[in-house]
């Protein structure tokens, strides 16, 4: 399985993640975060409807990388795979997820907290792992004791992340590349989004620094 996702991932940085609920809404959210410079997307499978988004963003914006979030389960898996995504994300790993997801063609982020969690995703040969939540669970205190532990991994700490939380991620060397959705949060459609996006996403690159290279794991 080719590893250049992470490459991609670690020199977009920030990654938006997607709900979806309508949709045209959903789609066109997307839209305005490629519009704003976003490079890797995470579209939450939470709804039935998700997997038609990730398809139309898929056909719409070929360049970006495409992630499926909260794939849970074997049914999940294939809904990211039959829907164009690049990789997987999920909030914990079982034996039953990680067997689907080795099975298929797709990489697997699998959700982490403790070290025992992190110990267990090496057994499967998973190194890029989400930190999730993060900012509930102190994540930049952790990770970088992390770093020391597990050199060999990377992580991608969602869940609870705003703007004023960057500065503690821009410097663990461990830290891929940081998801939420406060980069959209409260920014209404219309003509003016693409921009304020752009403003939001520029300034999330800024606090967080330079890219990791994370394609050499």
């Amino acid at each position: 399985m080719s590893r250049e996702w992470i490459g991609r991932l670690g020199a977009a940085r920030v990654m938006p993640i997607v709900s979806v609920g309508d949709v045209d809404a959903a789609t066109a959210l997307v839209d305005d975060l490629v519009a704003g410079g976003a490079e890797a997307i995470e579209i939450l499978l939470r709804s039935p409807r998700a997997p038609e988004v990730l398809r139309l963003c898929r056909r719409r914006h070929p360049e970006v990388l495409l992630a499926a979030g909260t794939v849970i389960n074997a049914a999940g898996v294939g809904l990211a795979v039959e829907a164009g995504a690049d990789v997987m994300i999920s909030p914990g790993l079982t034996p039953a997820l990680a067997a689907a997801a080795l099975s298929s063609p797709l990489p697997l982020v699998p959700g982490v907290q403790t070290a025992g969690d992190v110990m267990l995703a090496a057994e499967y040969g998973l190194d890029v792992l989400k930190f999730y939540p993060a900012e509930p669970n102190d994540a930049a205190t952790i990770l970088k004791d992390y770093a020391n532990v597990f050199p060999g991994t990377l992580f991608v700490p969602t869940g609870g992340i705003g703007e004023a939380a960057l500065p503690k991620y821009a410097s663990l060397r461990n830290v891929l590349a940081v998801g939420g959705s406060w980069l959209h949060a409260g920014l209404l459609p219309g003509a003016t989004r693409p921009a304020a996006l752009s403003r939001n996403m520029s300034e999330a690159r800024r606090l967080l620094g330079a890219a990791v290279a994370g394609d050499g794991l």
